[in-house]
């Protein structure tokens, strides 16, 4: 298994990027200066931090040149001041595990001290006292907070303000203004008597704070903790920079539009963008997973170094068994752990025929690949307790069926009442006249025009491609999750897709709604098969929804099947003058599709008069009378 983690071992060819980041941090022209390291959720971020942590490390073993620390940014998210506590946390790093800083604890302290100053204002502000505090001391406090609290919550804040003062007398000259000056003179100081080259702060997981916490962690770093001798590298995805921002200061007009790119670039003096993993890189990352999973550490090390050694990173191939052979010179049992060589072997093999499909659905992120090969995992695991007298059982079956799985969620659910509805036979005949016809090379009918996707079309290539001659029920109970008869096709809709779906839900002239569904086809920013499969599942229980159904009916006819699907469950009563002309425009589409529907209408004995309307082959439908009898 695989914990979603930062990795010590370099398996997503982040090592340039290491580099050059190293190289910054070594240079003493670029500071102070502030990095972001800015990429998507999981596209392996925190994994990239460790490894310039390890190299500056390498770069001064004895830490009294070059100091390094880290900071989780998640772990201020309970303070009510999340600039005191960051600035809190960096100096008590420095007093506890840095050599260079052995002999200064006396100063750390006294920073510490004028933190808690800091953190009275942030005190006061929190309970809402107007800031005319311009001198803060106790005496100062304790009339502004008798001016104007009751006498409830004024017991409330002087109690706090105890908790922060720790018995220290200050200043009165000392104003929030010049405390902040003097803890940035008194911070430079500090690191000028350690007699460092450079102090880098490495600040993970910001992403995962709350917007305001975002805000804070980022202005505690420009406005107090920015001096010369220090390097601050944040790891983080802008979209959440952006968001934060915009969350604290509203965009007024147009002209604002740019503020949050603004608010970066202030911020932010040298963005270094993460790209996501191409394809390619995404196979050879799956494969490699597999590899730190079997192999011994020195082995893998051994095998890491020479992919670095030959570029096959950029090189375009992708690793192989024959490559691994020929890269560690021995194949034997004593260089995987337990022995397991076999093992090895044959989970390589499985993910190898699955990565050419997953590539292309996990969108570059390693996170996902290590929850898909986790989830794979764990349905090993169980398939050998359920089924581990089965030695028939095919792992790679497993693997194809979970493909499908996260490549489309409502077809491998079509798959599954394929397999239900031909249980008893030898095949599952329209997963085998699907899989024929992708080989042919041949253009789908319209019945299977939604698995016309280019993923999918991979996937039924990918071995073992006579999955149709098995039986799956074993595999499917595997996956019983997955298939929770509540799942909502609605729920899984991204933030664009589900307006549009609003949007269409709540138009109410036909021209409209119609217009919408026409061109969904044509949004490339949306899976449009999401929406409408949306919709459909919406029609299931309201049948106002057919006007829209018979839209979806004129411009998508892979979704005709599933559409007649729900007409033929329609009830009696359901059945009006206006339901009979919508049906009618459907027929009139193609009159010999629409035959398996009338006949099911007919042996539900539909009134005669509503059956001829739905089955009038022109115009003449439309200008029946609203007075004939039901």
């Amino acid at each position: 298994m695989w914990i979603d983690r930062e990795s010590k071992i370099d398996l997503l060819a982040y090592n340039p990027f290491a580099e050059l980041v190293t190289n910054i941090t070594a240079n003493d022209r670029m500071n102070p200066l502030t990095v972001g390291l800015f990429g998507s959720w999981g596209v392996g971020k925190s994994t990239l931090l460790k490894l310039v942590e390890n190299k500056i490390n390498k770069l001064d073993p004895s830490k009294k040149k070059i100091v390094c620390i880290s900071l989780n940014s998640w772990m201020f998210e309970g303070y009510d001041d999340a600039k005191s506590a960051i600035m809190e946390s960096l100096l008590r790093t420095l007093e506890d595990n840095q050599p260079a800083f052995e002999g200064l604890k006396e100063d750390i302290k006294s920073l510490v001290k004028r933190i808690d100053f800091i953190r009275l204002g942030a005190t006061v502000l929190k309970h809402g006292t107007p800031f005319l505090m311009g001198a803060m001391n106790p005496a100062v406090a304790a009339i502004t907070a008798a001016q104007y609290m009751t006498e409830e919550k004024r017991a409330v804040i002087l109690e706090d303000l105890k908790k922060v003062w720790k018995e220290k007398e200050q200043d009165p000259k000392d104003t929030m203004v010049e405390n902040i000056r003097l803890f940035r003179k008194e911070f430079k100081d500090l690191l000028d008597k350690s007699k460092i080259g450079n102090l880098v702060v490495m600040i993970d997981d910001l992403d995962r704070c709350t917007p305001e916490r975002v805000i804070e962690t980022l202005e505690a770093i420009k406005l107090f903790l920015s001096v010369p001798k220090t390097t601050y590298i944040i790891a983080v995805d802008t979209q959440v920079i952006k968001y934060a921002v915009e969350k604290k200061y509203p965009k007024i007009n147009e002209d604002t539009i740019r503020f949050s790119d603004n608010y970066i670039e202030k911020i932010i003096q040298l963005p270094i963008y993460i790209p996501e993993l191409s394809e390619l890189d995404l196979k050879n990352y799956l494969l490699l997973l597999i590899c730190e999973l079997f192999m011994k550490e020195d082995v893998l090390n051994r095998f890491l170094d020479k992919l670095s050694e030959d570029n096959l990173f950029l090189s375009g191939a992708k690793v192989d068994l024959e490559y691994l052979k020929k890269a560690l010179g021995t194949f034997t049992e004593d260089q995987f752990r337990s022995n397991d060589l076999i093992g090895f072997i044959n989970m390589f093999q499985t993910i190898s025929v699955a990565s050419d499909v997953m590539a292309c659905t996990l969108k570059g992120n390693p996170r996902q690949a290590k929850r898909f090969l986790n989830t794979f995992l764990i349905r090993k695991s169980l398939a050998k307790i359920y089924y581990k007298k089965d030695p028939e059982f095919n792992y790679s079956i497993l693997a194809k069926l979970m493909s499908l799985e996260y490549i489309d969620e409502k077809l491998f659910k079509d798959l599954y009442r394929w397999s239900l509805a031909n249980k008893s036979q030898e095949n599952i005949s329209e997963l085998k006249q699907l899989t024929e016809i992708v080989i042919r090379d041949e253009e789908l009918p319209e019945e299977f025009r939604k698995w016309g996707d280019e993923r999918v079309l991979r996937w039924l290539k990918s071995d073992p491609q006579n999955l149709y001659e098995k039986d799956l029920s074993r595999y499917f109970y595997l996956t019983r999750e997955s298939l929770n008869i509540n799942f909502s096709v609605s729920d899984s809709l991204s933030k664009e897709e589900m307006k549009i779906f609003t949007e269409i839900l709540r138009a109410k002239k036909l021209a409209l709604f119609n217009k919408i569904i026409k061109e969904l086809k044509d949004n490339s920013h949306i899976r449009f098969t999401k929406i409408l499969d949306a919709l459909i599942e919406r029609s299931r229980d309201d049948i106002k929804m057919l006007e829209k159904m018979q839209s979806i009916y004129f411009h998508y006819p892979e979704y005709r099947a599933d559409i007649k699907d729900l007409i033929k469950k329609i009830k009696n009563k359901d059945l009006t003058l206006v339901t009979a002309n919508i049906l009618n425009g459907m027929y009139r589409k193609e009159p010999d599709e629409f035959q398996d529907v009338i006949k099911t209408l007919q042996e539900k004995n539909i009134n005669s008069d509503l059956m001829e309307i739905i089955c009038q082959q022109d115009n003449a439908a439309a200008s029946i009378s609203t007075q004939r009898k039901p």
